[in-house]
């Protein structure tokens, strides 16, 4: 197994050599493709979504999420300034789809399914989901998610030629070994990473946009029940709702005070 240990560590330590900041929280974020190609991923991703026939383009509803949008990506970029927001042409679509779910793709795009309308309730609720999107986004998260899983295909080839003179069942053994600890080892704790830091960046932007924090306290409790209960956080991509919560509580003092001083408080 040793050859299998040396080779992730060699493709780790490629990482470690492609890193920048995330704006806001300063943590190192891996970085192996050019910003312009995630965009152009995300912008591509989102055309199919058009092409698929279900973005709603009139009504009131339309109208409140584009609101609502609007004034969150512009209290991200006054918060955050030259973190790349500015640089987008955003573009908001409600989509008629039963799932309680939005998201927000490299390139500035945002979509909201209208079946997130009911469980956010409120302006506050949908505000606070839409920091958490625009937060992805700021964090760079796509771009660092499609560069995890170039070090891992990297990691597994390199992995399987070090081994390759090995007896067949030690190749098979190995292999798996370095399958499943990449899994667990980098992509699902990564992902728990990236939803608290949308939570943090989100709860800030949307306070910045004079949205009510502390609705994200009942917020996430709903969402918690749309996902039908909490999963073994180890083997999950999303925090334990519980832990979100507490994260989320810790924040509120700061929160609240970043929404005093937005002077946009309703």
């Amino acid at each position: 197994m040793r050859p299998v240990r040396l080779c992730i560590g060699f493709v780790l330590g490629i990482g470690v050599m492609s890193c920048s900041s995330v704006p806001g929280t300063n943590r190192d974020r891996l970085d192996l493709l050019p910003r312009s190609t995630v965009d152009a991923m995300g912008q591509e991703a989102f055309a199919d979504i058009h092409a698929n026939g279900k973005v709603i383009d009139q009504g009131d509803q339309v109208r409140r999420v584009r609101r609502i949008a609007r004034r969150v990506v512009e209290a991200g970029k006054r918060r955050y300034p030259g973190a790349g927001l500015e640089d987008y042409e955003w573009e908001v679509v409600l989509i008629d789809d039963d799932s309680a779910n939005a998201f927000a793709l490299p390139g500035g795009r945002i979509g909201v399914h209208t079946g997130l309308l009911p469980v956010a309730q409120s302006d506050d609720g949908l505000a606070i989901i839409l920091g958490h999107e625009v937060g992805h986004v700021l964090a760079g998260h796509g771009g660092e998610r499609l560069s995890q899983h170039l070090l891992i295909v990297g990691g597994t080839v390199i992995g399987a030629m070090a081994i390759g003179d090995d007896d067949e069942t030690t190749r098979e053994v190995a292999l798996a070994a370095l399958g499943i600890g990449s899994q667990l080892g980098i992509v699902l704790p990564y992902s728990r990473l990236h939803e608290s830091e949308a939570d943090e960046l989100g709860l800030f932007i949307a306070a910045e946009a004079g949205f009510d924090p502390d609705q994200a306290i009942g917020l996430w409790q709903r969402m918690a029940k749309e996902g039908g209960g909490p999963a073994i956080e180890f083997l999950s991509t999303h925090p334990d709702p519980h832990r979100r919560i507490e994260q989320l509580q810790a924040l509120l003092p700061k929160a609240r005070a970043i929404r005093a001083q937005s002077g946009l408080a309703r």
